[in-house]
């Protein structure tokens, strides 16, 4: 039914079928190259598709293929490495040549954040999107703002990104077992340790990345705070009470353990200047033994370092005492966005419906990026071992958390709340280099900003909000906490 509605349309505005143009780089697009506001496009030329999902490419040609085949535009489609895009987006919305459809990578801004600064256009096509994914879904605050639809979720949320990746090869020539990758911090630092005296690094960490550090931290706090402090979310809050608590001895000793592989000489050295891809080519070629990443690693690997794939092994996120982890995240934020520079709304909320459809679903298993909303298409899928292996792991160790966005006035409360500098992949950054000197002192002073920006951000807001809208105390970690909850 939603195929058929999205074809209704497309034919109903006298369009098409044509050949598709695709664009594809991993970097900035050419020179000259427009948005989908740029002017050239008009209402009837291509749309400008920007996204970061590199292993998912030639998914994305054929969906954009078949779109234009059955009278959609053509699509302009650019790749981007997911530390460039934020910088290229922010460039073209200042200079107003935002592409028709994007995703967020490399923007640490909050949707609400964007939403008023004038970002985004609402779905046109929300009926036909809401009946097509799973019930619960939709969360306003995160995919809907004042009842429309700007965005939904392709991927589950029951994923993380600090899987432990693990070089066979260079695993047995220390003299350890691949098929068991360590599963503490302390087994991890020996591991690593043993690889450097064998004559390579132990672990590469993309430092030049901040937010993935930041997100490294806050996954790593988690299984070092469970089950006390109940630590979620990527926002350093406390979801017992809704306080800020960077501070949290979770988040220190998770900061020391990433340290503790430059004070124990095995990481890789040029980590200060990588990030996560280069990073991971610097891995792939046998730069180190470890790489801490997401799922869709092996299916980078599996396209850009074929030579790896049969050395490639995958470990759940270590914990301090090797204890099964028990990690918390909240519903996944919306995947893709269209543009209000955008001048064929319409067409880019059609292109959006087929990533919904069974077809696409099915293909993210064997695409083998972010998992798919259906976990279980996974496991007789084409996908290699690795990512089935990963899947299985999110299954078991992945819960769904509350989220203060569900609540009504807190969206209001944090579009008006200023970002932190340094955040916590800032001081990540810092400690690695020198400069932060005091960790906890660091992380205590971005709690205290944190808790201040939310205070005046109420008070200059009103409306319904207060703290408590931040705290879920019958939340229990390990336990998925579904939508119904939130009218308890």
């Amino acid at each position: 039914m939603v195929h058929t509605t999205r074809r209704q349309m497309l034919r109903g505005a006298g369009l098409f079928a044509g050949v598709l143009t695709l664009a594809a780089c991993d970097t900035a697009p050419p020179e000259g190259a427009t948005g989908g506001a740029g002017g050239a496009s008009g209402s009837t030329g291509p749309l400008a598709w920007w996204d970061q999902f590199n292993p998912l490419q030639d998914l994305h040609k054929k969906t954009f293929a078949a779109f234009s085949k059955e009278g959609g535009p053509q699509v302009q489609y650019t790749v981007y490495n997911p530390a460039d895009q934020g910088k290229a987006l922010q460039l073209a919305f200042s200079s107003k040549q935002m592409p028709d459809v994007f995703t967020l990578a490399g923007i640490d801004v909050p949707p609400s954040v964007l939403l008023e600064q004038g970002w985004f256009a609402p779905l046109t096509n929300q009926e036909a999107i809401t009946a097509a994914v799973p019930e619960g879904s939709l969360v306003p605050g995160i995919h809907l703002f004042d009842g429309k639809l700007y965005s939904f979720s392709i991927f589950s949320f029951r994923q993380y990104e600090t899987l432990l990746w693990g070089n066979k090869q260079l695993q047995e020539k220390a003299g350890l077992d691949p098929a068991q990758l360590p599963a503490s911090w302390d087994d991890m630092r020996a591991a690593a340790k043993k690889m450097t005296d064998a004559g390579g690094s132990g672990i590469i960490l993309p430092l030049k990345f901040a937010q993935r550090m930041g997100t490294f931290v806050h996954e790593l706090a988690q299984t070092a705070g469970f089950p006390g402090s109940r630590l979620g979310g990527t926002d350093g809050i406390d979801l017992r009470t809704g306080e800020y608590r960077f501070h949290d001895d979770a988040f220190v000793e998770s900061i020391d353990f990433l340290r503790s592989f430059q004070q124990d000489g095995t990481l890789f050295k040029a980590s200060t200047s990588l990030d996560a891809r280069s990073g991971r080519a610097r891995w792939a070629a046998g730069g180190s033994g470890y790489f801490l990443d997401g799922p869709w690693n092996a299916g980078v690997v599996s396209g850009d370092f074929k030579a790896m794939l049969p050395n490639l092994t995958v470990g759940s996120i270590p914990t301090p005492n090797g204890d099964k982890p028990v990690l918390t995240r909240p519903p996944i934020g919306g995947t893709f966005w269209v543009s209000k520079q955008s001048k064929q709304v319409d067409k880019a909320s059609a292109l959006l419906e087929d990533f919904l459809g069974k077809d696409y679903q099915t293909a993210l298993a064997v695409a083998m990026d972010q998992p798919p909303l259906d976990l279980d298409a996974v496991a007789d899928s084409d996908a290699h071992e690795t990512y089935k292996q990963a899947i299985e792991k999110f299954k078991a160790e992945v819960f769904l958390g509350p989220t203060p966005q569900a609540r009504e006035g807190v969206t209001a409360v944090e579009a008006a709340m200023p970002p932190s500098e340094p955040g916590l992949g800032g001081i990540v950054q810092g400690v690695f280099s020198g400069q932060v000197k005091d960790v906890r002192g660091a992380l205590r002073k971005l709690s205290d900003e944190r808790t201040k920006a939310r205070e005046a951000a109420i008070k200059k807001v009103g409306g319904p909000a207060t703290v408590e809208a931040w705290a879920f105390p019958d939340w229990k970690p390990g336990e998925d906490f579904g939508p119904e909850r939130y009218l308890t």
